[in-house]
């Protein structure tokens, strides 16, 4: 997919969303199914930040 913002292009990485089903159901126009969530392989890796020269961090 290509992606446009003020005459520049950018393209998207591609990565793939796993998911898996889980035990909620939603109905649309009559037709149900069964709503599925991502599956989180990682944890995002904080560290220490820096802003406007003070260090910060969890």
């Amino acid at each position: 997919m290509e992606l446009r913002f003020l005459g520049q292009l950018y393209s998207t990485l591609g990565d793939h969303l796993e998911t898996e089903a889980s035990e909620q159901t939603a109905s649309f126009r009559g037709q149900k199914y069964q709503l599925r969530r991502p599956i989180i392989t990682n944890k995002p890796q904080l560290g220490l930040r820096k802003y406007r020269g003070i260090t910060y961090g969890a």
